[in-house]
């Protein structure tokens, strides 16, 4: 998108644009800001800020890195010992551009960009809500870098896939109820954390077409033994 202009001048900062006296915080064109723009991997759905790919992030909000693990039996471990952990997908690092699969202790310990923090459970509720997101429940977006993620048959409008900009791939998760845990739901479901307590409603959810013809918001009371993936999000 082209930077915006005024009299062919393009705003520096807040306070340099007013109306009457007041300082104008945002520009919008329809539902879409202009201005001040939303940093690069970043996208503006229903007055937040979400990070627009899975995180990879390693490092620790304390100081030090999460491991990132690569046998299930090692996974299993951290899981019982209740330590923060993650991996890739099947445990291969050539897929990391699904992001990480974080088991719940990394969760809330795993450091967000700056400015950003873990999403609560209303966060994912308001742009699950055809209310304030008009591309819900189309989440996904055009140009995923993998080949059919969610069925195209599956959807019930395929002309607006990803113009949320919130790129729910269905990516999956795993469990980790032994050390043969699985990698499941890939092109069906997208699993993510939440900052919920865990044990608790909503302490993780996803976007699915596991049970219906579109993209269903769902949530699980019991997801200790999950992995899933992690965004990011803050106030516009």
């Amino acid at each position: 998108m082209a930077d915006l202009k005024l009299n062919g001048i393009t705003p520096d900062g807040i306070g340099k644009i007013k109306l009457g006296s007041t300082n104008v915080q945002r520009i919008y064109s329809n539902e879409t800001r202009v201005w001040p723009p939303v940093g690069p991997g970043e996208v503006e759905i229903c007055n937040l800020i979400w990070t627009n790919t899975n995180s990879i992030e390693t490092e620790l909000i304390a100081g030090g890195n999460i491991p990132i693990i690569t046998t299930q039996g090692e996974m299993y471990l951290k899981y019982q010992q209740q330590q923060p952990a993650a991996a890739y997908w099947q445990y291969n690092e050539n897929e990391s551009s699904r992001g990480l699969y974080y088991n719940v202790y990394a969760r809330n310990v795993v450091k967000p960009p700056s400015g950003f923090r873990l999403p609560t459970y209303e966060d994912y509720q308001l742009i699950g809500s055809q209310t304030c997101n008009s591309n819900h429940p189309n989440q996904n977006t055009y140009g995923a870098p993998l080949p059919n993620n969610f069925d195209p048959t599956r959807l019930t409008n395929t002309d607006f896939l990803g113009d949320s900009g919130f790129n729910a791939y269905g990516y999956g998760g795993a469990t980790v109820f032994s050390s043969s845990q699985t990698f499941w739901y890939e092109e069906i479901r997208a699993n993510f954390w939440t900052s919920g307590a865990a044990n608790t409603n909503g302490s993780r959810i996803a976007f699915s077409t596991l049970t219906a013809s579109n993209l269903v918001f769902s949530t699980w009371s019991n997801s200790t033994n999950e992995l899933a993936t992690i965004r990011f999000v803050k106030d516009a």
